[in-house]
């Protein structure tokens, strides 16, 4: 995999098992994630997981980004606390 180093990666189902699987890949690579999906507590557990395993910056955003206005505050979050 490139080496994702200084990038953020926003995972999406983070909450299911392939979603988790994706994360930490891109997490091993050296990115920072921000894992989205519906189960607050999973994704929690999820980012506990990996952050555990690989150190990475990892935040969590319980939301349907099927919905524009949580796209909106995931874009805002993400903007916010990872600026460019």
């Amino acid at each position: 995999m490139t080496e994702l180093t200084g990038r953020v990666v926003i995972v999406p189902d983070a909450d299911t098992e392939a979603g988790a699987a994706v994360a930490r890949v891109v997490c091993e690579a050296g990115a920072s994630a921000v894992l989205v999906g519906n189960g607050f507590d999973r994704l929690g557990t999820v980012a506990a997981e990996i952050h555990g395993e690989t150190g990475a910056p990892i935040l969590i955003f319980a939301g349907d980004i099927g919905r524009d206005e949580e796209r909106a505050a995931l874009a805002e979050m993400v903007s916010e606390l990872f600026p460019a």
